[in-house]
């Protein structure tokens, strides 16, 4: 398919240029976290492919490699968040597309285990592209339309992520994981060759003077200082460490429900992805409620519902009872990353977005990190079903901690209304 037309249809729309560049990004994105999901539902099935058949192995190795590549996310994102400050975004959301299009299109060709886990971790240090594209999106848009901006990026990650699992179910289910691999990579290139084409991005490159104040750790006492900021920063992180828990053990909680590991790859896939939908209605519906409602409302009544629905699915019997628990857990649990950036990005200042946004991507990935492990840890030492209430209990603690910690949050820039006129 030929972009250079394409983008002359979008030019003759009447668009702003900001919003021409956000609706390129958010096709982009939501096309590659699609090549990200597809891959995604049948890690440990793919592993006992590759050899290993014991469960303790399976779950060690699983637990590892959904635990180190966000640690090497973790180190890279504020080495990234600098970068895209002094040479511009729009390189560094390329780079994620393009180097996941690499790493995860060779994990088709690997032959053990090992080889699976280089280039996961791999991965986890070139990709990002979540927090590459939020960025962009944070300096190319008016700081008004932030809010509406971020929330539209954060449907479209997931819609990709709803889709994704379903059909690398199905085609992990038929044709086989590794041409899942393939698709994946594909995508996540069509998107990558997408924003090198489509994309405007309208950069003035820092002076000496300013490069030398954005610094590590000049950011690092920029979330510190603000009370506020320093919340929501935190709040995404403990979010991203409970959304963690289950992940790499739920195909093997689901394959306990079914029994084949077949009918385990599908029915993870649709779960995943009913789950991603019901994220993205809830980043649509519920995060916009927190124009009237207020933010620091929203957050609570959202913790409040994912903490009392994690304890019911260790008691599920079948995958339709888990995934209905999962999608009104998705919908609560959808309005809180869009709301949190979007405070975020308010409070940023500008030239720094980059730095501060890295710094956020680094801790949420440190979460990534630790969930897994946690998970783990609980289905090793418990039951598979044992990390349902870990994870409710995790998320009732952060219900303390939003409740202490955002007292005068409506107050705060970026949090308010956000609209855009719609399209002609």
């Amino acid at each position: 398919m030929r972009l250079a037309p394409i983008y002359r249809r979008l030019r003759r729309l009447r668009l702003e240029p900001w919003q021409r560049t956000l609706y390129t990004i958010v096709i982009a994105e939501g096309i590659a976290m699609l090549g990200f999901g597809v891959s995604s539902p049948f890690l440990p099935f793919f592993i006992e492919e590759l050899g290993v058949t014991d469960f303790a192995q399976v779950t060690f190795w699983v637990g590892l490699i959904n635990s180190l590549a966000p640690v090497l996310m973790a180190i890279s994102s504020p080495i990234w968040g600098l970068l895209a400050d002094r040479y511009g975004r729009k390189p560094m959301l390329v780079r994620a597309m393009l180097g996941g299009a690499v790493t995860v299109g060779l994990q088709a060709f690997v032959a053990n285990v090992s080889q699976l886990a280089s280039l996961r971790i791999a991965q986890g240090a070139l990709t990002g592209t979540i927090a590459a594209a939020v960025t962009l999106v944070a300096t190319q848009v008016p700081r008004e339309r932030c809010g509406f901006a971020l929330g539209l990026l954060q449907t479209a990650v997931f819609v990709g992520n709803s889709l994704g699992p379903s059909l690398g179910g199905v085609v992990g289910g038929t044709l086989g994981y590794k041409a899942a691999f393939l698709m994946s990579g594909l995508l996540l290139f069509g998107a990558g060759v997408a924003v090198i084409v489509l994309v405007r991005e309208e950069f003035v490159p820092p002076s000496v003077q300013q490069r030398n104040g954005n610094t590590l750790a000049a950011n690092a006492r920029t979330v510190a200082g603000d009370r506020i900021l320093l919340a929501m920063v935190a709040l995404l992180m403990l979010y991203n460490l409970s959304s963690a828990v289950a992940g790499p053990i739920l195909p093997l909680y689901v394959q306990s429900l079914v029994g084949s590991m077949q009918e385990a790859s599908t029915a993870t896939g649709m779960i995943i992805g009913a789950t991603a939908v019901a994220n993205a209605l809830g980043a649509v519906w519920i995060a916009r409620s927190a124009d009237r409602l207020g933010p620091r409302r929203v957050l609570l009544a959202s913790l409040a519902v994912s903490s009392v629905v994690h304890l019911p699915q260790m008691f599920t019997r079948t995958p339709m009872q888990l995934l209905a628990l999962r999608f009104i857990l998705g919908v609560a649990m959808g309005a809180i990353s869009p709301i949190a950036n979007a405070v975020i990005a308010g409070r940023t200042p500008r030239g720094r977005q980059g730095g501060i946004f890295g710094i956020s991507t680094s801790l949420n990935a440190f979460g990534s990190a630790l969930g897994p492990v946690l998970g783990t840890f609980a289905a090793t030492y418990w039951s598979l079903g044992s990390i349902f209430p870990v994870t409710g209990a995790i998320l009732a603690l952060l219900i303390v901690w939003v409740a202490l910690t955002t007292g005068g949050i409506e107050s705060a820039p970026g949090a308010g209304k956000s609209r855009v006129r719609p399209l002609p």
